[in-house]
C-alpha cells in the first residue's frame, strides 16, 4: 500500500508542496490519535501500525481515520449532509457499515470505534465474518453476500440468466445486479432481502437516534442505485413514530469516492485550516 501511495505524494510534492499531511481512510477501527488499525476485519489487519508505517516513509504528518468516519465528515462538510445536524453515514459495498454525526459533531464513541452498526448480530448462527463473529448483518448484504445468494441461486437452477451472464465462472455481485435490471425473479429476490435487511438495520438506528437523514454510498449503491429506492421503501415499515416516517431523508452520497475527500478534510480540520467545530 505504501508503494501505491509513493507516485501520488511524489507528485502532490512537485506541484503543490509543501504538503501539510497525508490523510488515510482505513477501512476498520483506527485510533484516530496514533492511526493504528487496531481492527480492519476484510484486510484481517490487527494492531497494525499503518500511521506510522507512512510517516516514517514520507516523513509528514499523518492522519489516519475508519473510512466511514472520513466519508461522513466529507458529507457534513462538502455534501448533501451539509446542513444536517443528526445522521448517518452508510456503506454497503465490500463490508457494509457506517458512522454517526449527532448534535452537530462526529460521534467517536468511548474508544473512537462507534458506528460498525453492520456488525450488530443478525443470527447468531450464520455465516462467519471478517471480525471475528458469526451473522453481522455485513454477511447477509455486503457485496460478497450478494455475490454468494447469486451462486446459490445459479446453483440450484433458479436463473438462467444469472448462468449466462457469470459465462461458466463464480456469479460476482455486478452479476447480480446485471440480472437484477433484467428482471430476473432469482436476482430481484436477493436484491429485495438486501433492502429488507438494511432497513430492519437502519431503522433501529433511527429509532434509537433519531436521525434526520441516512447518507448511503459504497460501490454496491453506485452500482444498483434503485437498491437506496428499495431501502427507503421497506424502512418506512419499522420505524417507530410518524414523525420519523415523515420526516427521515434517504440521499445517495455526493462524491464517487466520499472517504477520500473525507481523507482530505481530515487533515484540514485537524490542522486548522478547517475552523467548523464538527468533533474531529
Amino acid at each position: 500500500m505504501i508503494n501505491l501511495i509513493t507516485p501520488f505524494i511524489e507528485d502532490a510534492q512537485n506541484h503543490y508542496s509543501p504538503l501539510i499531511g497525508i490523510g488515510l481512510s482505513i477501512c476498520g477501527n483506527v485510533d484516530k490519535h496514533t492511526g493504528e488499525a487496531v481492527l480492519t476485519p476484510n484486510l484481517h489487519w490487527r494492531n497494525v501500525p499503518f500511521s506510522a508505517m507512512v510517516q516514517r516513509a514520507f516523513h509528514l504528518p499523518v492522519f489516519a481515520g475508519t473510512d466511514v468516519r472520513a466519508a461522513t465528515l466529507a458529507e457534513r462538510l462538502w455534501g448533501v449532509a451539509r446542513n444536517a445536524r443528526f445522521f448517518a453515514w452508510c456503506t454497503v459495498g465490500t463490508g457494509y457499515g457506517g458512522y454517526l454525526f449527532l448534535d452537530g459533531k462526529l460521534y467517536d464513541g468511548y474508544h473512537g470505534f462507534a458506528g460498525p452498526f453492520g456488525h450488530i448480530t443478525w443470527d447468531e448462527e450464520g455465516y462467519p465474518c471478517g471480525c471475528g463473529r458469526r451473522g453481522c448483518f455485513e454477511t447477509f448484504v455486503a457485496g460478497p453476500a450478494i455475490a454468494r445468494a447469486g451462486q446459490a441461486a445459479v446453483d440450484a437452477g433458479h436463473s438462467p440468466l444469472m448462468a449466462s451472464l457469470s459465462q461458466g465462472g463464480r456469479v460476482t455481485t455486478q452479476v447480480v445486479i446485471q440480472a437484477y435490471y433484467q428482471n430476473d425473479a432469482a436476482a430481484v429476490s436477493i436484491i429485495e432481502q438486501v433492502a429488507r435487511l438494511i432497513a430492519i438495520n437502519l431503522s433501529g438506528l433511527v429509532n434509537a437516534l433519531d436521525l434526520e437523514m441516512i447518507v448511503l454510498g459504497g460501490g454496491v449503491i453506485q452500482a444498483c442505485p434503485k437498491l437506496l429506492d428499495r431501502i427507503d421503501h421497506h424502512i418506512r415499515y419499522h420505524l417507530m413514530s410518524d414523525e420519523a416516517r415523515r420526516d427521515l431523508r434517504l440521499e445517495r452520497e455526493t462524491f464517487v469516492n466520499s472517504a477520500l475527500y473525507g481523507a482530505a478534510a481530515d487533515v484540514f480540520v485537524r490542522s486548522g485550516v478547517i475552523h467548523e467545530a464538527l468533533g474531529a
